[in-house]
């Protein structure tokens, strides 16, 4: 079951990433920030983006599902697989981010799909890359890729 749930999880980032790139107002350069904070209980997250083709701000939020794997016999470099839910400030949509990711000894890297949007969003798809650094208590993350959204 598990094994079926992360290769689910990677063949949806292989098809958003390989996802024709046609759109009216073609691809764009593109960066969200997401600020976490740990908390008990959970984290709070907040986002920001530049590049004008998502809104600017709002909250994020780690769906359930949610995937660690740590090398042979759990030792190792440690994977993470997981889906964020963005939701605009600006109530013009809310949007999904498939992450794969793996920590080093000085941050987390990996790559990003993006997509399943509403509102303004249906139709996003795209991706790129992720580094991720730890403060005291959170974690800031930032995802630089290219989307657009097809009409």
């Amino acid at each position: 079951m598990r094994a079926a749930r992360i290769g689910a999880v990677i063949g949806i980032l292989g098809a958003l990433i390989a996802a024709p790139s046609v759109s009216a107002g073609g691809v764009t350069q593109t960066t969200i920030s997401i600020h976490i904070v740990f908390k008990t209980g959970g984290a709070d997250e907040t986002f920001t983006t530049t590049g004008g083709l998502l809104c600017p701000s709002g909250t994020a939020v780690s769906d359930p599902f949610f995937q660690t794997i740590g090398g042979s016999q759990n030792r190792g470099n440690f994977t993470f697989h997981l889906v964020k839910t963005l939701t605009c400030d600006d109530e013009s949509g809310t949007f999904k981010i498939l992450v794969d990711a793996a920590r080093t000894p000085t941050a987390t890297v990996g790559g990003f799909a993006a997509g399943r949007g509403t509102g303004d969003y249906v139709g996003l798809h795209g991706g790129g890359q992720l580094v991720g650094t730890g403060f005291n208590g959170g974690l800031d993350d930032l995802y630089t890729g290219n989307l657009t959204i097809a009409p």
